[in-house]
């Protein structure tokens, strides 16, 4: 199992977003979740992990660019 976990520091949007997005990214093999100020990303394989990691960090600049709306 390949685990990263990525900590949000001041951003609080950015965990409300991904707690509600918890329940839709769930692959059959990986999936995101919220802990605490982390969002972490577990997958079965490297590929399926880059996968996660994309989605998190494209979902990321975008919640940034609204931020400053």
């Amino acid at each position: 199992m390949y685990r990263l976990e990525v900590l949000v520091s001041g951003g609080r949007l950015a965990l409300e977003v991904f707690k509600l997005l918890e329940r839709e990214v769930v692959f059959s093999r990986g999936r995101l979740r919220v802990e605490g100020g982390l969002i972490v990303a577990e997958a079965e394989d490297a590929a399926s992990l880059r996968s996660l990691l994309h989605t998190i960090f494209r979902s990321l600049y975008v919640i940034e660019h609204v931020e400053r709306l």
